[in-house]
């Protein structure tokens, strides 16, 4: 244990790097499913069915074009969603490049930056353990991000997650491999 640090209580001190929040950004999205290689599969699979339908048509009729179109725009989506927009946020959101110190204890939760500090009330709907973070699902639709590596070893680990279920008795946790 650290130093002033108590059995029931565990204490992370970290800052994001852009390349490690893209990860877990891609990670959430293909766990919730919101980005998955399914998806892919059954756009794949649509372009082959409508070229093969010009082509047997010999000409690219109204509704053909309208598949296409919307395969067009479903996979430049993805592409947006998957490559672009995880790198954008951290660029765009300073505070996510701040150092942040989160003190997690029974009662409740400790949050301190380089310009404020709060107290939270243990508010967490789902908890994710992947292999480098972390996430906490609230109420709202967000999430927080905690990389693994902030913990001290797995005993800090095991604590955090004993004091998230003891404070969350109805959260649903989930442990990707």
């Amino acid at each position: 244990m650290g130093k002033n640090e108590l059995p029931d209580q565990v204490r992370v001190t970290f800052q994001l790097e852009r390349g490690e929040y893209i990860r877990g950004v891609r990670y959430y999205l293909r766990k919730s499913h919101l980005v998955s290689w399914v998806q892919v599969l059954v756009m794949l699979f649509a372009l082959a069915a409508t070229v093969t339908v010009t082509l047997m048509m010999e000409r690219l009729n109204f509704l053909n074009t309208l598949v296409l179109v919307l395969l067009a725009m479903a996979a430049l989506y993805g592409l947006w969603l998957y490559w672009i927009k995880p790198g954008r946020i951290f660029d765009r959101e300073a505070e996510l490049a701040e150092p942040v110190t989160f003190l997690f204890t029974q009662e409740d939760v400790a949050r301190q930056d380089e310009t404020a500090a709060a107290l939270l009330d243990w508010d967490i709907k789902k908890l994710w353990r992947g292999p480098e973070f972390y996430y906490l699902f609230g109420s709202s639709e967000g999430y927080t991000l905690l990389p693994l590596r902030a913990f001290q070893d797995e005993e800090a680990r095991l604590r955090f997650e004993s004091l998230a279920q003891e404070a969350n008795p109805d959260m649903i946790f989930r442990h990707f491999g």
